[in-house]
């Protein structure tokens, strides 16, 4: 990678039912990424379980900013995710992904707010009735 590749920082979920198709997709949409998997993406910057979760998150972003110089923080959060109570919480894929897009532009404030200088980005990561891996922007 030369000196003037841009690359992007994506915040992904670990579960393992989304990440194996998504890093593809995300890497045809972005190009070259950091990548900060932490259990409920997104909602870290908003209500994580725990403090410390956030404190993580906002490190790990600052450590891809000062080695790489990226240009762009990519947010996400996916479909029947266990943090926010899996998919039974919502009375349809269309209550929850609007959910989601809901609680991804909060949380892109915050990211703006805390590092003016990256373009942030929001997507619902989910699966369609054929387990195909859908980028829904928010």
């Amino acid at each position: 990678m030369s000196d003037t590749t841009k690359i992007s920082i994506v915040v992904l979920c670990i579960d393992y039912r989304f990440w194996p198709q998504a890093l593809p997709l995300l890497e045809a949409k972005y190009g070259p990424f950091d990548l900060i998997e932490i259990a409920g993406a997104a909602k870290n910057l908003l209500a994580p379980l725990e403090e410390d979760d956030r404190v993580v998150l906002l490190e790990n972003i600052q450590i891809s900013i000062n080695l790489h110089h990226p240009d762009r923080l990519v947010l996400t959060n996916h479909t029947d995710c266990g943090a926010y109570g899996g998919s039974g919480q919502f009375k349809s894929r269309a209550e929850e992904i609007k959910f989601h897009k809901t609680e991804l532009r909060k949380a892109a404030v915050i990211a703006k707010k805390e590092f003016p200088q990256l373009k942030v980005e929001i997507l619902v990561i989910d699966k369609d009735n054929q387990g195909q891996i859908l980028l829904i922007e928010a």
